[in-house]
């Protein structure tokens, strides 16, 4: 009744939803940003943390708004496969032998940990069949390199997103990757079968949302007069927070 531990190599099903543009709507204007990076300029030159320079020591030589890409993919895979199981069933001392499923058992002597007394068992060859799931959130910044998802802002969208990024006044940092690049890396990390697949009823894998997305981001440089030394802050457009890209 042995089963074999060998995967069916079956074609995996596949669903990949369609691409989106997603464009974040600016909550904080250029004057604001200003502010922002006024306010809390000198933090950044901190030493250590607690050695901060004076107020007139910074001077923010400019402000620039940039649209900063992103990549998200969200993706599920299902598993429904059967594993190879021995069972171990204990039976009296007197039993020789049991005739169950068309097949006759017999019994052997087991002994587990030093210490403990030998009991008649018989093994039983079986197949478990097993449900596997595994949910995957992935993002990629505009090198491709793969950030936490919580620090990607979220906020509310433009409406006719290619719209928005075609305005002459808008300047749109590049994408170094293929934006398919995170479709690969994602279904690596997901799609994976467990070590014991046997036969396999059922497998998917399904991108259930797919975006590249553009988040404002004013690029503030800052300038420490006393030693020329230079600061980029990146400010959420979204929420006005220093972010890391």
């Amino acid at each position: 009744m042995a089963v074999s531990t060998l995967a069916k190599e079956e074609k995996m099903k596949e669903k990949i939803e369609k691409k989106k543009l997603i464009v974040h709507k600016i909550a904080f204007d250029l004057e604001a940003a200003k502010n922002i990076v006024e306010k809390d300029k000198t933090k950044f030159f901190a030493k250590l943390g607690l050695f901060k320079p004076r107020h007139d020591e910074i001077e923010c030589e400019s402000v620039q708004l940039f649209y900063e890409p992103f990549i998200m993919a969200k993706a599920n895979y299902f598993l429904d496969y059967y594993k190879k199981k021995t069972y171990t069933i204990k039976i009296d001392e007197n039993v020789s032998e049991v005739a169950a499923f068309g097949t006759t058992f017999k019994p052997e002597a087991v002994k587990e940990g030093i210490l403990k007394r030998p009991y008649k068992a018989i093994a039983l060859d079986a197949q478990e069949r097993i449900i596997h799931r595994v949910a995957t959130y992935m993002v990629l910044n505009g090198t491709g390199r793969e950030i936490n998802p919580a620090k990607l802002p979220s906020g509310p969208t433009e409406p006719e997103p290619e719209k928005t990024l075609e305005k002459d006044s808008i300047k749109t940092r590049d994408l170094k990757i293929s934006p398919d690049t995170i479709l690969g890396k994602i279904r690596k990390r997901t799609a994976k079968r467990p070590i014991d697949v046997g036969r396999i009823a059922e497998e998917a894998f399904e991108v259930t949302e797919y975006a590249v997305i553009c988040t404002p981001v004013y690029e503030a440089r800052c300038k420490r007069l006393k030693t020329a030394e230079i600061k980029i802050l990146p400010i959420s457009g979204v929420t006005g927070k220093v972010v890391s890209l």
